[in-house]
């Protein structure tokens, strides 16, 4: 705290002290002068921005550096790293983890400028709008897709986004998904139906719809108002006898003049497509395992008291120190939902990326259930020369910034002989022990949160990994 000295009392008193020489002064002034001497002075810490600061306090100089869009955290109230918040920029996450698969073109609608190969035609005849909140009430933003009303491209209204330079390459990635939310205040009847379609077609030609593919997906009434992945099969069709360069989806049926709203998010090619649902789940629910987690989707539906950590204790969003794509294809080449985890290069948490669950509301009681089992896939493109390591930690801690002090950690590593297969992990808790404590997990029944490590830990280097079942079992 600045010290306010009040001069009249010196002068009063006809003695004044400054630095190390004594003088006297005499004055009959007896107005109330305050002065704050620290404001005199100027300096890093002052609350000002002054000397060469950049803000206040910060920047030039000054041993702080100032908060920005652009210094790779998250932080000064931003939505994500350099995204959201004060930055201009909206977060794109889902765009974000899907750069790394190798897709040869994708959107996902949390931006105009979040497609791989796909850019936004110009003059379309629906409205699209991005960076729209979740009808559904999630964190994500998606896109708005307005069917306009009136006779608009003589019915047959579309969202097309810009053709390629070349021609599109089916060969390899001929099926699609796309998630859309139908509104039940629709208008729907036999013109305005809940069909969905993609098209495929050579922009050059006029004439386009003499050769054009279009595959369609149908949604029921039982899942309006809310979100369905919709598979689009065009291995049948695709890739055909016109080299295709475009791309359109068409919402609501065609040849007819009825407005209506839709949302769409994550159009993604795949060369194989998986399962509706959460069928392992499913399977498992009868069981009466008390925890698990089958990764087939990002919510409660896979899983058994287990579910993604996607807020922080104070309401805030949690962002996991992984990359998560839920539902994704099997690399294997099986219908199953899988989960990739991608280890981001220099991650957000400093060399200790994971993936947390969401804390329990009491502790876990482990003195029936203290062994677990997860299935892996471990690509051999991963570079294991270095730092990163084809291991996976079941950790078991408390929800605490001092949790590493007591926490119990279960390691079990794939071998290169098992890379590019599914490995199921066994990890025993009979002898693991806590932390700090010594004691052993079966005793222990305090801890509330389940994470998941891969890769290793303490070290800045990036990893793909693919996830599914992690499961309890005595």
């Amino acid at each position: 705290m600045e010290k306010l000295i009040n001069i009249k009392s010196f002068l009063k008193a006809g003695v004044l002290l400054i630095t190390l020489g004594l003088f006297v002064v005499t004055s009959s002034c007896e107005e109330d002068t305050d002065f704050n001497l620290g404001a005199t002075l100027p300096s890093y810490s002052d609350g000002i921005q002054n000397l060469d600061e950049e803000g206040v306090d910060c920047g030039g100089n000054s041993p702080k550096a100032c908060e920005t869009c652009v210094d790779g955290v998250q932080n000064q109230g931003e939505e994500g790293i350099d995204c959201g918040g004060p930055c201009s920029n909206f977060c794109t996450p889902r765009f974000d983890a899907l750069q790394g698969l190798g897709l040869p073109y994708f959107h996902t609608f949390e931006a105009a400028e979040s497609g791989n190969g796909l850019a936004v035609a110009d003059n379309n005849t629906v409205t699209l709008e991005f960076s729209v909140s979740d009808p559904a009430g999630s964190n994500d933003i998606v896109g708005k897709y307005t069917r306009p009303e009136g006779d608009v491209a003589g019915g047959f209204s579309d969202f097309k986004f810009a053709s390629f330079d070349a021609p599109i390459d089916f060969s390899e990635f001929n099926k699609f998904t796309l998630e859309v939310y139908l509104p039940s205040s629709n208008a729907y009847d036999s013109s305005l139906v809940p069909l969905v379609e993609i098209i495929f077609f050579d922009s050059s030609n006029p004439d386009f719809f003499n050769t054009w593919t279009v595959i369609e997906a149908s949604v029921s009434e039982d899942d309006f108002d809310k979100w369905v992945k919709l598979n689009f099969d065009g291995s049948a069709s695709l890739p055909g006898p016109v080299d295709y360069d475009a791309v359109a989806i068409r919402m609501g049926g065609s040849n007819h003049q009825i407005p209506a709203t839709f949302f769409v998010r994550d159009l993604i090619p795949a060369k194989v497509l998986t399962q509706a649902g959460t069928p392992r789940a499913d399977a498992l629910s009868t069981t009466g395992i008390p925890y698990y987690f089958t990764f087939e989707a990002s919510d409660a539906t896979s899983g058994m008291n287990l579910e993604p950590r996607t807020t922080n204790a104070d309401g805030t969003p949690y962002s996991q120190g992984v990359d998560v794509n839920y539902g994704v294809a099997d690399p294997a080449g099986s219908i199953n939902g899988v989960t990739r985890m991608y280890r981001p290069e220099n991650g957000p948490f400093g060399g200790f990326e994971d993936f947390k669950f969401q804390p329990q509301s009491g502790t876990i009681d482990f003195s029936e259930y203290h062994k677990f089992k997860i299935d892996v896939y471990i690509p051999s493109s991963n570079n294991f020369n270095g730092a990163l390591t084809p291991t996976v930690d079941v950790i078991l801690h408390d929800d605490n910034n001092e949790f590493f002090n007591r926490w119990t950690v279960i390691t079990q590593t794939v071998t290169e002989a098992d890379f590019d297969t599914w490995v199921t992990l066994e990890f025993d808790g009979t002898n693991a022990a806590a932390a700090g404590s010594g004691t052993l997990l079966p005793a222990n029944t305090t801890y509330t949160v389940f994470t998941l490590r891969v890769g290793g830990f303490g070290h800045p280097e990036a990893g793909e990994f693919f996830v599914k079942d992690f499961v309890t079992f005595k």
